[in-house]
């Protein structure tokens, strides 16, 4: 697993940026940064490729200079090209927002859109002050949240006043005297 920074922008929206290492860096130096919109490093990239074909000698001696120059130059970009992308997001506006463990950036975005929608529900549940006594059952267990939805609750509650209703003492009615509080009839 790898680690991403996600970073979010109020009018782009939330990106992932992987934290340490580029493959594809490596292999696509120039190519990388174009597809990044990382317009300095494209054109220093290809500025040093156009400079060394002039300068370098096209001698078997010169040869093995440039390719050690080019294989610094792709361990550098490796290194560091996710980190100059953060900043360059940074730059125009992004603000990080957390650090994330996942496989690929867009596992990384989901983990993170999980995080938040649980943020918000414990919030809430904050706010709210924890459960009112009025929706809990006579044991102190929470009703369950689809039963209030669906309706059953107050199907519940409906029978239960109409068993209060009758002067015999509730054992008779809709709900039969039925103490679990399901729906008979």
């Amino acid at each position: 697993m790898a680690s991403f920074r996600i970073l979010t922008h109020p009018e782009h929206g939330t990106r992932a940026v992987k934290i340490g290492w580029s493959w594809p860096a490596f292999f696509f130096g120039l190519f990388w940064a174009l597809y990044k919109r990382m317009w300095l490093l494209a054109a220093s990239l290809f500025g040093f490729i156009v400079l060394s074909s002039v300068f370098i000698p096209a001698t078997q001696g010169g040869q093995l200079i440039s390719n050690i120059l080019f294989l610094g130059l792709n361990l550098t970009i490796s290194l560091k090209g996710n980190l100059w992308y953060a900043s360059l997001l940074e730059t125009q506006g992004y603000q990080e927002q957390a650090q994330v463990s996942a496989r690929n950036p867009d596992d990384a975005l989901a983990v993170y859109a999980n995080s938040q929608k649980a943020s918000a529900a414990d919030i809430r549940d904050h706010e709210q002050g924890g459960a009112d006594s009025r929706d809990q059952d006579p044991w102190g267990d929470q009703r369950d949240e689809r039963e209030r939805k669906d309706g059953r609750g107050d199907r519940v509650e409906r029978d239960e006043k109409d068993d209060d209703d009758n002067d015999d003492g509730g054992s008779g009615g809709k709900g039969g005297g039925n103490a679990t509080g399901t729906f008979i009839g």
